[in-house]
């Protein structure tokens, strides 16, 4: 008898493994939006990297474990120009913190909605957030989008300048995202 239950707990284990699929980040989009006293500026991300066990069910995401985000901060580009990439990087201090990471200590996937808790770094400075996204199912894959508001003071950044301090950026900014998955 020991040995049928065995079996059969096996056996509802492997399917159980076997329906459900492991899926990978094809491709990123990231953009960072803020102000300025004079106008809006966006500046996007050319590189990003994100690792971790994406697992899917049915073409469903059940969830995503060593989710982890790495963003070359030298890759980053502005729509205003290489004077605003440069203002950019010395204010991230890229010479000495070369990335922006977030590393996942926790996520939920429940259903559409997924909420990943972790430590983002930003210039040498890191804090614990939580991230809310969305997901859904799309044309040969996964899609999960969503935006992060923060304010640049809560990493010790100096708010870029020009002209001589006439022209100033605001402290908030908003990170928006979309992490397409597949097979």
């Amino acid at each position: 008898m020991k040995t049928i239950i065995t079996t059969t707990f096996i056996l509802l284990l492997s399917i159980s493994l076997s329906a459900q699929d492991l899926m990978s980040a094809s491709s990123v989009t990231l953009t960072i939006d803020g102000s300025s006293n004079v106008h809006d500026w966006t500046s996007t991300a050319e590189e990003v990297f994100v690792t971790g066990q994406f697992q899917t069910s049915g073409g469903t995401l059940t969830a995503i474990d060593q989710l982890n985000v790495r963003i070359p901060v030298k890759k980053i580009k502005s729509t205003k120009g290489s004077m605003m990439d440069n203002k950019t990087y010395d204010a991230l201090l890229a010479s000495k913190f070369p990335n922006i990471t977030f590393k996942a200590t926790k996520v939920d996937v429940n259903g559409d909605q997924i909420k990943a808790t972790g430590t983002l770094t930003i210039a040498g400075r890191y804090r614990t957030v939580t991230i809310l996204a969305k997901g859904k199912t799309v044309s040969g894959g996964y899609e999960i989008s969503g935006s992060y508001d923060l304010k640049m003071s809560e990493y010790s950044i100096e708010r870029p300048t020009a002209l001589l301090g006439t022209v100033s950026t605001t402290d908030d900014i908003k990170i928006n995202f979309a992490v397409r998955l597949k097979r």
